[in-house]
């Protein structure tokens, strides 16, 4: 009688190992996605913290002259164009420098958007319609 176990063994490990390389070049796509999504966040926030370094506030503590710097102001409808998305999925827009997160929108489409805060460097807005 002869002993094919060792066949066997040896189709099994290899259907394995090509499983797991499998397995590996996902995980290494998907570890290079989330590198490189960082990478992008980190280049929106240092371009965010240049703008405001830049600005030259007299009293930081003064809102109204804050909000004068703002192109935004919650509950403003302005037109704008996806142009990147942030590392949690946001769409990100700008409006004259200023960075504007959009949930939902979708790297180069224009929308009709409601702005629903406006922070001391971004400002969060939603959708209200699509724009041809």
């Amino acid at each position: 009688m002869t002993d094919n176990t060792g066949d066997f063994d040896d189709q099994f490990n290899d259907e394995n190992l090509d499983e797991m390389e499998e397995a590996v070049e996902e995980v290494e796509e998907e570890l290079e996605e989330a590198e490189e999504a960082l990478e992008e966040e980190m280049e929106i926030e240092e371009e965010i913290e240049e703008e405001d370094d830049s600005e030259d506030f007299d009293d930081e503590d003064n809102d109204d002259d804050e909000d004068l710097d703002k192109p935004v102001s919650e509950g403003e409808i302005v037109e704008l164009e996806v142009e990147d998305l942030g590392s949690k999925g946001d769409g990100i827009a700008r409006v004259e420098g200023f960075v504007v997160f959009v949930p939902g929108g979708e790297v180069g489409k224009k929308y009709d958007v409601e702005v629903t805060s406006v922070g001391r460097k971004f400002a969060f807005a939603e959708i209200e319609e699509e724009v041809e």
